[in-house]
């Protein structure tokens, strides 16, 4: 009783202590059950570390206010060439854009803009580390949206407008935050780069969104977008606060790193991002300087091939001459915002290209094709005339040269992100973040300011030495460990996958033996998850011919189980047939299973016909080296073959309904053959010896 007592005592107690293991155990219970009625809240970072909708969600609302954003810094693109003509007949344009003229007025207005998300964008990426990516975010997206309006009240004059925008520019910088985010929610490496090109993806497809929402609106007014970019930041700003999910600080899983000897696969975990400690300054001046060349150059290609080039070519001489152009206002319009739509194609075809070159293969790629395609915009649009054809050539042109061009800009946030220390993942996204729009928004406007004094010919040929200049730049990187053409990855049935016992999938991997209960436990989990099953190396005659021996002794217990797993598959369909309700497998799972197993659609269909080539080697080799003549006597061997492994199918390997059942059978009957015989050459070989301890030599 007194024990009883004392437990009493320590129950709900603020510190439980005792050396009686029993009243420690009567106390802990007792809080475990108080604590199961009550009431609880799950921190959301752990939903989104394993939840795939919330963390799906979560992302999504990272993308719309990165979108958003975008669509607010460029949504009045389209009609700043408007804005700053003061003979263009709308009355919203400005009276006076001194002391710049039209070219220099025209992209002095989007600098404005991005020279302040340039400058914030230095500290944003440094700020979320610190405060946190969500609340630094929403900060900067509330603020977005009365910037928005105040823009529209400050429309009356360029001076005004021109402040405005930089001053509400600083607020527009997230993409940064975006990048970083996903640098603390994706781990794999394949994947990460996949998803920040999706950020940066929605990023230009914002840009492009606003120029599309000025171009319809065009007939409310020069400025009235301004009110839809203000709605749209109001609903991601709601979005963000109810989906986004402000990742756990150093809570992320760690991959582990293993080394076998004799390595015949990677590991899942290989994938997943290993990063350094401290940053290479070295390779991260060489990324930023890279790109801030790359969005100089790119300047060359868009905007000045479309205005000035475009404009004055195919549309302002014409009306100077009081002619039809070759191209309205509208279709300048149009063309200006669905080029950046192009990003999208651009998006989908960087996973292939960087398997293949490497992402800064990718990257020198993209700022070659950048030269390229603004080397013949410059010669369709200057050294022909100025047809309908010659039109058509350089939208096509344009078009179809645009996605590949992008490609330099996809490149530097995954180049970024491998040299960042989990703690400087938005300080370098910050950094490119700011490169870029420090390129984007001096040099339109250096360049307008270029073409002004000397020739919109000269402008457009600086930005392609400034696209040559980036390719060499970025050169170097490509010798890079993370950055360069990386060796091919093992398919992924040559793989360890997450959850599965590493030994014992190596052992199978390298052609060793496995208990093949165990080996079947694989076969299974595989099968449950859509994941391809282990198709084992194959090992050379040569290599096992000295321990043939215990793969013969092995061969028992595999024989065995094979036909013991067939019993039991041939009894539970037997008793499904007279209780159909207590089957615990239908033939269809069974058959699915079997041939998901086998030849399933996730197979590598190549992988397995070299697997069974090997093995065809390996027989040959068996035959040749233990006194057979299989060249002379390749008829015998087939007939020995097929003595030896009877037909399990009459219509092919793929198994059905219809077939299983006589599969089953004759697999049994294959395996039971090869057992009987192991176990009667095993008794056999206990009588020879004790027949020749008693005898000297055998009976036989």
């Amino acid at each position: 009783m007194a024990g009883d007592e004392e437990a009493v005592e320590l129950v709900g107690g603020s510190e439980a202590a005792a050396d009686d293991e029993g009243v420690m155990s009567a106390s802990l219970y007792d809080r475990f059950d108080q604590w199961r009625s009550h009431r609880y809240i799950l921190p959301r970072h752990y939903k989104l570390q394993t939840e795939e909708d919330t963390r799906k969600y979560s992302l999504w609302s990272v993308n719309f206010m990165i979108t958003c954003s975008a669509i607010n810094t460029k949504m009045l693109n389209p009609n700043f060439a408007i804005m700053c003509n003061p003979y263009s007949g709308n009355p919203a344009s400005f009276e006076s854009t001194s002391p710049f003229g039209f070219n220099s007025a025209t992209y002095f207005i989007p600098m404005c803009t991005l020279i302040g998300v340039a400058i914030a964008s230095i500290f944003i990426g440094t700020m979320s580390d610190r405060l946190g990516r969500k609340s630094l975010m929403l900060v900067l997206g509330w603020i977005s949206a009365v910037g928005s309006i105040v823009k529209y009240f400050t429309r009356h004059t360029f001076w005004g407008f021109c402040i405005s925008n930089f001053i509400f520019g600083f607020f527009l910088g997230n993409l940064p935050i975006g990048m970083a985010y996903v640098g603390d929610i994706e781990q794999n490496q394949k994947k990460k780069e996949q998803l920040l090109g999706m950020v940066v993806g929605c990023f230009v497809l914002g840009s492009s969104g606003g120029g599309i929402i000025a171009v319809l609106m065009a007939d409310v007014g020069l400025f009235a977008p301004l009110w839809v970019g203000a709605g749209l930041m109001v609903i991601a700003n709601i979005l963000s606060h109810k989906y986004m999910i402000e990742p756990a600080k150093n809570v992320v899983e760690k991959p582990i790193d293993i080394d076998i000897e004799d390595k015949f696969t990677l590991n899942e975990d290989d994938e997943d991002v290993k990063r350094p400690e401290v940053i290479d300054q070295k390779t991260l001046w060489n990324i930023v300087g890279g790109a801030l060349l790359d969005n100089i150059g790119s300047t060359g290609l868009f905007p000045l091939c479309l205005s000035p080039l475009a404009l004055e070519t195919y549309y302002a001489q014409f009306e100077m001459k009081g002619e039809e152009p070759v191209m309205s206002i509208l279709a300048y319009q149009w063309l200006s915002v669905c080029v950046a739509l192009l990003v999208i194609p651009s998006t989908q075809m960087t996973p292939w290209f960087f398997e293949r070159l490497g992402v800064a293969g990718v990257c020198v790629f993209g700022n070659s094709c950048t030269a390229i395609v603004t080397s013949l915009l410059l010669m369709i649009g200057t050294a022909f005339p100025a047809t309908n054809l010659s039109f058509g050539f350089f939208v096509f042109s344009m078009y179809a040269g645009f996605p590949f061009t992008v490609f330099s800009q996809l490149t530097t946030g995954p180049m970024l992100d491998a040299i960042a220390p989990s703690d400087k993942i938005g300080f370098v996204q910050g950094l490119n973040n700011a490169s870029m729009n420090f390129g984007m928004a001096l040099a339109p406007w250096v360049f307008g300011l270029l073409a002004d004094a000397t020739s919109t010919t000269a402008a457009i040929i600086t930005g392609i030495c400034f696209s040559v200049a980036a390719a060499l730049a970025n050169a170097p990187l490509m010798r890079h460990p993370l950055m360069g053409k990386q060796a091919p990855k093992p398919p992924a049935q040559k793989r360890i996958f997450k959850g599965e016992d590493e030994e014992i999938v190596q052992k199978m991997l390298s052609g060793s033996y496995v208990d093949p209960e165990l080996t079947l436990e694989i076969a299974k989990h595989r099968a449950m998850n859509g994941m391809p099953t282990v198709v084992p190396r194959v090992r050379p005659y040569g290599e096992e011919k000295e321990t043939l021996g215990k793969l013969a002794k092995d061969a028992s217990a595999t024989f065995e189980f094979r036909r013991e797993l067939a019993d039991r598959i041939l009894a539970g369909l037997a008793s499904g047939k007279d209780d159909p309700e207590n089957l615990e497998f239908s033939k269809e799972e069974l058959v699915q299973f079997l041939n998901t197993v086998s030849r399933g659609d996730n197979q590598d269909q190549e992988l397995i016909h070299q697997a069974t080539t090997d093995l065809g080697v390996w027989m040959g080799d068996y035959l040749e080296d233990n006194g057979y003549s299989p060249h002379t006597a390749s008829v015998l061997m087939k007939q020995m073959f097929m003595t030896a492994f009877p037909r399990l199918t009459d219509d092919g390997p793929e198994l059905t309904e219809e077939n299983l059942e006589e599969y089953l059978i004759r697999n049994r009957r294959v395996m039971n053959s090869y057992a009987e015989h192991k176990k009667k050459t095993s008794l056999l070989g206990i009588f020879a010896q004790n027949a020749g301890g008693y005898h000297g030599h055998g009976w036989w």
